[in-house]
């Protein structure tokens, strides 16, 4: 029997250190466009002979091969079969290797860059292989709220805009009592060639009462990043405003109908019979002969 030497611990111990370990995946969250470490350690021992080292670093893809971000061996960087998204992004520190640290600088993190990496080592001390799960996140900019007070007669139309983001997000709207208002709206989103998301919402409100209204930005689900809080006055005032609005419009029509007639048909140009003939013929107008008074 041997109670201690066969304990679940030990034979896991036992495995590692032949056969290899497998580290479970661990989320790792990037920054648009900085820096980030993936790291990655191994068991080492002082003299070490690197010669026999060889390290790999891929990127997982559904249904095709992995993608080579990084690789070492033979005692230098081996990256002729490097993928070409991670040229010159890649930095993995020579002396950390003698230490067991395999760790990788990926530079400029792009929105292509989010997915699962594996650091693979196999040394004369056995294999290791640990996997990251890579995020990607870019802030969204503070958003830009807008009124339209004649978008509609009896309507007030309030945009809600806000760009440079990732991951996707959504706009939704809410009235005061926390009744969900999205389906009312009309949201539009754009990718520029970054990757990154614009987002425009809009939403047409009725006049003639107080509403209190909250627009909220979720780039995942249970997390808002952006919350706004709205409160359109409502009241006869308001409703007046759209009035004396139509009744603008209506008197700058008339108006110009009034305008357009006088220049097709100003005064003095008259179809007066006798001025037209005296004018032609040249007759004059005869004298008034009654007397002077």
């Amino acid at each position: 029997m041997c109670p201690g030497l066969c304990s679940p611990i030990f034979l896991f111990l036992v495995w590692g250190a032949h056969w290899g370990l497998i580290t479970a995946e661990s989320p790792v969250t990037a920054q648009f466009g900085r820096d980030v470490t993936l790291s990655c350690l191994f068991p080492s021992q002082p003299g070490m002979n690197l010669q026999h080292l060889t390290l790999t670093w891929q990127k997982e893809q559904v249904g095709a091969e992995a993608l080579v971000v990084h690789s070492h061996y033979y005692g230098r960087e081996q990256l002729a079969r490097q993928d070409e998204a991670y040229r010159n992004r890649t930095w993995l520190d020579p002396e950390g290797l003698a230490r067991g640290n395999a760790s990788l600088m990926l530079m400029g993190v792009r929105t292509q860059d989010e997915g699962v990496y594996r650091c693979h080592v196999t040394s004369e001390l056995g294999t290791t292989s640990e996997t990251r799960q890579v995020t990607v996140m870019a802030p969204y900019s503070e958003p830009h709220l807008t009124l339209d007070l004649s978008f509609r007669l009896g309507h007030t139309l309030l945009t809600f805009s806000s760009g440079g983001g990732y991951p996707r997000a959504s706009v939704e709207w809410r009235d005061g009592t926390g009744t969900n208002l999205t389906e009312l709206s009309t949201t539009t989103e754009s990718v520029d060639a970054w990757g990154l998301y614009t987002l425009c919402s809009e939403l047409a409100v009725p006049v003639g009462r107080s509403t209190n209204l909250t627009v909220l930005l979720v780039t995942a689900p249970g997390r808002e990043t952006h919350i706004q809080h709205i409160t359109v006055a409502g009241g006869p005032g308001q409703r007046w405003s759209h009035v004396w609005l139509l009744v603008a419009c209506l008197g700058a029509v008339t108006l110009s109908v009034i305008v357009a007639a006088r220049i097709l048909h100003p005064p003095g140009r008259g179809t007066c019979r006798r001025c037209s003939e005296s004018r032609f013929t040249g007759t004059k107008d005869v004298e008034d002969p009654s007397p002077q008074s």
